[in-house]
Parts: C-alpha cells; sequence; structure tokens
C-alpha cells in the first residue's frame, strides 16, 4: 500500500525539531515494529494527528497524515459493518 509506506518513510525519518509534531513522529517511530511492519496506535495518537492533519498549516506531511486517517476511517466502518 504506498499511503502506508510512504507515510512509513516519513515517520522513520530523523527529527530534529522539539515541537509537539515531532514529538508524535518520534512516538510513532517507536511504536512501529518493522518485523511485524505494524503500529500501535491509541486514541490520543489518532486525534493528534487528527489536528496536524486539519487544524494547522499545510504541508506534504499533513496530506499523508490525511490519507492514513482515511484509511482508518475505512478500516472502522468496516469492523463496524462486520461487529454491528
Amino acid at each position: 500500500m504506498a499511503i502506508y509506506a510512504d507515510f512509513i518513510m516519513a515517520v522513520n525519518k530523523e527529527q530534529t525539531g522539539h515541537g509537539g509534531f515531532q514529538t508524535l513522529l518520534r512516538k510513532m517511530k517507536d511504536q512501529y515494529s518493522e518485523q511485524s511492519e505494524e503500529f500501535y496506535l491509541d486514541k490520543e495518537d489518532i486525534e493528534r494527528l487528527h489536528r496536524y492533519a486539519y487544524e494547522y498549516g499545510r504541508g506534504g506531511f499533513q496530506d499523508r497524515i490525511q490519507r492514513l486517517l482515511v484509511k482508518l476511517n475505512i478500516i472502522k466502518e468496516d469492523l463496524i459493518k462486520i461487529l454491528g
């Protein structure tokens, strides 16, 4: 999945800043397993991703976050259909 690979590359990139967004990316890097190619995202992580994607200035990473959030929403909707 290109969206996922693009996002993984961005998260795994070395973060030099000390702002909230860079802190989130460092946290997400720690929560990623290369072996299983899985992320652990808690509710707070998803809420922060949403804020950075929609409430702050525009940039390339915001677009990647938005695409990831769309994919997460599709997964959520599928789970609701399956689990009722």
